[in-house]
């Protein structure tokens, strides 16, 4: 027997209870929820083996969320694992679908589904100061209540900021890029001219690696970058692109991250090379030894 024609089904909706249903989330979650920062992630990628380089996050827009887990983060926080201490806070966040659409279509962010909020972009919560980055959108999540999709439920972990630019615009969140992206840094040589600023960008003359400035002491000739595209080399001039100053790499250190107390990358490196003999041509076996061992 089919379905009467006269009351229409569960999935197949009406227009008037959809857009009540509708109002009435949209209602909630301007009454109950938070102003949330969206950013959208641009991947810049190695032109030969499409490896993901760093990421970049220009693009911003606020928008009302509802916050789910209220009683505090969900998943295990913070556990010891074979890389140390993890802090994986996770948080679920409503937006509204009618609201989605709507701004959206008021930035238009660079987005690769536009329909709905993407895996891998951020989420920067104002009352933690924190970013969160979006592992799971549930798209149907009730299933089509009443023919129609009201609301997206994203689920979203406390970010690791590594080598990511952030120049959103908004003072707060730009502020976590100088706290915690990895920086290092270069000895200048004598002789250079002008003073770099905080902010701007320097660029390798022989290399053409660029990297954002951190801070500059003329007096110990010190320059602190991050977000670097590359390795600069030794001896070449780095230009400010603002400031116009000029001045010569002399000394570096890649593995040395001045952003972080508990870095240990250059300790590790200097003790694995007293293990490791790498004087030798195959340090890991016998082969191509003919000196009589076996």
């Amino acid at each position: 027997m089919p379905t009467s024609s006269y009351f229409p089904t569960y999935h197949a909706g009406h227009s008037g209870e959809q857009n009540l249903a509708q109002d009435l989330v949209d209602e909630q979650i301007k009454l109950f929820g938070s102003d949330v920062y969206y950013l959208p992630k641009t991947v810049l990628a190695d032109s030969t083996l499409d490896e993901v380089r760093y990421t970049k996050y220009q693009d911003q827009f606020q928008i009302e969320m509802l916050l789910v887990n209220v009683m505090g983060f969900g998943d295990n926080a913070e556990f010891i694992s074979k890389f140390g201490l993890r802090i994986t806070d996770e948080i679920i966040f409503r937006v509204s679908t009618k609201r989605w659409t709507e701004e959206v279509t008021e930035h238009n962010p660079t987005l690769d589904v536009p329909e709905r909020p993407n895996e891998g972009d951020l989420l920067y919560y104002p009352l933690t100061q924190n970013l969160y980055e979006i592992k799971y959108v549930g798209k149907e999540e009730p299933f089509f209540q009443f023919g129609k999709i009201q609301f997206y439920a994203m689920t979203a972990e406390r970010y690791e900021v590594g080598s990511d630019d952030l120049a959103t615009g908004v003072a707060e969140i730009d502020a976590i890029e100088v706290l915690f992206d990895t920086a290092i840094s270069l000895t200048m040589g004598v002789g250079g001219t002008g003073d770099f600023t905080a902010g701007e960008t320097v660029t390798g003359g022989t290399t053409s690696t660029t990297a954002e400035v951190k801070s500059w002491d003329s007096s110990t000739r010190i320059l602190i970058v991050q977000n670097r595209t590359g390795t600069f080399a030794a001896n070449e001039s780095l230009t400010g692109n603002n400031s116009n100053a000029v001045w010569v790499v002399s000394t570096f250190d890649t593995l040395q991250n001045t952003n972080s107390e508990y870095d240990a990358n250059r300790q590790i490196e200097d003790a694995a090379d007293n293990i490791v003999d790498w004087s030798e041509g195959n340090p890991f076996g016998e082969f191509g030894n003919f000196t009589g061992s076996i």
